[in-house]
């Protein structure tokens, strides 16, 4: 594979990138760093790291005027690469199908410069918006057959960008959903009652990360219910049978709001939150990995 690092702007501001492409994908379309995405939104604020996969062909025999694409949003405090380098791994299986991908960093998870009190849902969006309009004005990408992928809270940004840009043509949302009561129950004590506070650095077992208040209200009140059911384009959704973080039933609540007739729901049999990711051979996150490549080159036309 061949890469180079670039920058894009965003509705936040600069955000350094890394173009990869297998083997010889011309790399000589690449704009150069901070160079602006036409469409654009809004402006202003610090970098967020990202990463494109574009596969070796980029221009398609049929005369269409580039190849799909998928952004993928990873979860709370991951990283573009996700647990058991999940995101990677996809983005090379949808490659060999044609299909290019873009993976970012949210605000203080992985290469972003950007301070982790800045991750609010609100800074989410913004990013995966600024993102999906990068991948729009990008010239080897065809700007009509664009899909969106969200793992865990990743989701729930997916959905609520699905909701909101006409776009999308394709959504996949991995251990996500509407959760009853609202999601991110574990937090509650920190930021709600007389013992609340503004901010709470939290261990969460595969690293510690510092959360706002203002995240978390945010987070209670994401309105999931319209953005699914504004939302007509192909969905799917795979959520693991064991999964005790976001539990399957939430899978199936988004799925009674979705307005998409094109629906397909997988649970994957004793698979977690994770899909046993860091497992000896991963191979519940494999199949995952595989459906999920095969479902967008499909519904994407790669």
């Amino acid at each position: 594979m061949t890469s180079i690092d670039f920058g894009i702007a965003s509705a936040l501001g600069d955000i350094p990138a890394t173009l990869v492409t297998p083997d010889t994908s011309d790399l000589s379309g690449a704009r150069a760093p901070g160079a602006r995405a036409a469409g654009a939104r809004a402006a202003g604020a610090q970098a967020v790291g990202e990463r494109l996969d574009v596969p070796t062909d980029p221009r398609e025999a049929d005369g269409r005027p580039g190849v799909p694409a998928v952004l993928l949003l990873h979860g709370t405090a991951s990283s573009r690469s996700e647990v058991g380098g999940m995101f990677v791994r996809l983005a090379e299986a949808l490659a060999a199908r044609g299909v290019a991908s873009l993976r970012i960093d949210f605000a203080g998870s992985g290469d972003s410069t950007r301070p982790q009190t800045g991750f609010t849902v609100a800074s989410q969006l913004a990013d995966a918006q600024a993102a999906f309009d990068w991948l729009a004005a990008e010239g080897r990408i065809d700007a009509g057959r664009i899909g969106v992928l969200g793992f865990s809270q990743g989701g729930m940004i997916a959905t609520l960008l699905a909701g909101r840009e006409p776009q999308v043509a394709a959504l996949t949302l991995w251990s996500s959903g509407i959760v009853a009561g609202g999601a991110f129950g574990v937090f509650a004590p920190y930021f709600e009652g007389l013992e609340a506070v503004d901010e709470a650095t939290v261990d969460l077992g595969f690293t510690t990360f510092t959360f706002t208040r203002e995240w978390w209200l945010q987070a209670q009140s994401m309105p999931l219910v319209g953005a699914i059911g504004r939302y007509g384009h192909p969905l799917f959704v795979v959520a693991g049978s064991d999964d005790d973080t976001i539990a399957p039933d939430a899978s199936l609540e988004l799925l009674r709001h979705a307005a998409s007739a094109d629906v397909e729901f997988r649970m994957i049999a004793n698979a977690d939150h994770i899909f046993r990711a860091l497992d000896a051979g991963s191979p519940l996150a494999d199949t995952v990995i595989e459906l999920t490549a095969s479902w967008f080159a499909h519904r994407l036309g790669a």
